[in-house]
């Protein structure tokens, strides 16, 4: 497993990298900077996105239906990548307006980076956090019919969902983050800082957005005696990756969290709701399948 997928995953990173030469944000900066738009700062919100049971529930339903074994992780990623390209849509359309259907930037395809615990998240006991984290790129769909404006069929979603689902599956099963996490390990120790950086930079595959997902304590915590409502974490960007969104879980509550640099994300909040409209989109397809079944 360890050598065969190592120089699979080898091979696949070489070919994300030559066949995505650029990454889509790259046209919507240069377009800020001609402009003399502000570049620095950073874009931030949240939000609570769902029941945990809920969200389990569309998997569930959507997995037997389509014969396969959908994560809710792969529910929120399919949500994120359509949020990406709604937003990438809204730029285009900001720097020159041109037909829904023949666009220049919106890519068919986007690359995402998804960061891993190497354990699951498992800390054994008397065991320091560390640093036990790895990453893998892989490309989800970018612009789908329903995404384009006055486009749209019911099925879009559904069919976006199966992709992400498919192309999560092979690079989670493959020894993509542990090769991550030790190359890593290797640059950050021996490596000049600025030598480092741009290998990171070259290694994200132009990924539009990095997304975590972490798994919080069933039950609401407390502090000094005080109930703790809810938690949110927040992505540090990789360098190169415009995005970054947090998918997290907290007393049977889903909820996102977004950090952006402001070009590329100029209102957080519409984000997180083009994110919550695919899930909407995706919760009405699994309602319609129950009943059917």
């Amino acid at each position: 497993w360890m050598t065969l997928g190592s120089a699979r995953s080898a091979l696949y990173q070489v070919w994300l990298q030559l066949t995505t030469r650029t990454n889509p944000f790259d046209a919507v900066k240069h377009d800020a900077e001609k402009k003399g738009l502000a570049m620095g700062g950073r874009a931030i919100s949240w939000c609570d996105a769902c029941p945990l049971d809920e969200a389990k529930r569309i998997t569930q339903i959507l997995s037997k239906a389509n014969g396969s074994n959908i994560t809710v992780n792969d529910l929120f990623v399919s949500c994120i990548s359509a949020a990406v390209t709604r937003q990438l849509i809204e730029h285009e359309e900001f720097m020159a307006p041109v037909d829904a259907h023949s666009r220049k930037y919106v890519a068919r395809n986007i690359n995402v980076c998804i960061p891993v615990h190497l354990r699951g998240g498992v800390i054994l006991p008397n065991e320091s956090l560390g640093n036990r984290i790895g990453a893998f790129v892989t490309r989800v769909p970018g612009e789908m019919t329903h995404d384009a404006r006055g486009g749209g069929t019911q099925s879009c979603p559904s069919v976006r969902l199966m992709k992400v689902h498919q192309s999560l599956k092979r690079s989670k099963q493959s020894p993509a983050p542990f090769l991550s996490h030790y190359v890593a390990k290797f640059c950050s120790d021996y490596l000049p800082e600025q030598w480092t950086k741009n290998i990171f930079r070259r290694a994200n595959c132009n990924a539009c957005v990095a997304i975590s997902n972490n798994r919080g304590h069933k039950n609401k915590i407390h502090i000094n005696g005080m109930e703790v409502e809810s938690a949110h974490g927040f992505l540090p960007l990789p360098p190169g990756i415009p995005i970054g969104v947090v998918v997290q879980s907290y007393a049977g509550v889903m909820s996102l969290s977004v950090t952006a640099e402001k070009w590329a994300v100029p209102d957080p909040d519409k984000f997180l709701r083009w994110c919550l409209d695919e899930y909407s989109r995706l919760l009405e397809t699994a309602a319609k399948l129950e009943k059917s079944q």
